[in-house]
């Protein structure tokens, strides 16, 4: 994987978007990086050491922007958010409003398993085609991050992915509007060619 940091997320972004929208992103970001500053990964790093949860945060919403190229100020800000309410304790969904407005707030509650009970469900009834973009892109990045975890995780993963969140990403495929259906494609293909090459043995 390669190498990311602050500069490099943002130099992708700055043709896009004004500097109203990119301070808003900036901000996600920072407040991202503050509420998971304590949590890593169970994936290691090159030197063995396990990756800080951040990473993952990141490289999902980079997933979002390089490979399905949609580059959308709500499914930025969404995506750096998404394991906030769920994983964190600092990022409410109080706070979430407040700072970057219901819509965005409700793409990341869609995303959280609070309650975990049904969540799956739960999910399946929305209609919104950005919750399951945002979901495609975290498991995306999930699944590419498999090749050093344990035998049994990894099983899990690849198990949970085809049982349960295929047909996730079937319906966002359905549900996203005919600008963007290229990229949520191009997404969910990958989904299913990086299921099929993790290893199992």
């Amino acid at each position: 994987m390669s190498i990311e940091n602050r500069e490099s997320f943002f130099q992708r972004l700055y043709p896009f978007f004004s500097p109203k929208i990119l301070r808003d992103i900036e901000l996600a970001y920072i407040l991202a990086k503050s509420a998971h500053r304590s949590q890593t990964r169970k994936e290691l790093d090159d030197r063995g050491e396990p990756v800080r949860y951040f990473e993952h945060v990141r490289r999902a919403t980079l997933i979002g922007i390089d490979l399905a190229q949609i580059v959308r100020p709500d499914t930025v800000i969404a995506s750096i958010l998404h394991d906030g309410i769920e994983d964190t304790r600092d990022l409410r969904p109080e706070m979430i409003e407040h700072v970057f407005g219901a819509d965005v707030c409700g793409i990341v509650k869609v995303l959280s398993k609070d309650p975990k009970e049904g969540y799956l469900d739960r999910f399946y009834v929305c209609t919104d085609w950005r919750p399951y973009f945002v979901k495609a892109c975290d498991r995306l990045d999930n699944l590419r991050s498999l090749a050093g975890s344990p035998f049994e995780f990894r099983r899990k993963q690849v198990a949970e992915t085809r049982d349960k969140y295929f047909r996730l990403f079937d319906r966002m495929v359905t549900l996203t509007p005919d600008e963007y259906r290229d990229g949520v494609r191009r997404l969910r293909e990958q989904i299913i060619t990086t299921t099929a090459d993790v290893p199992l043995d």
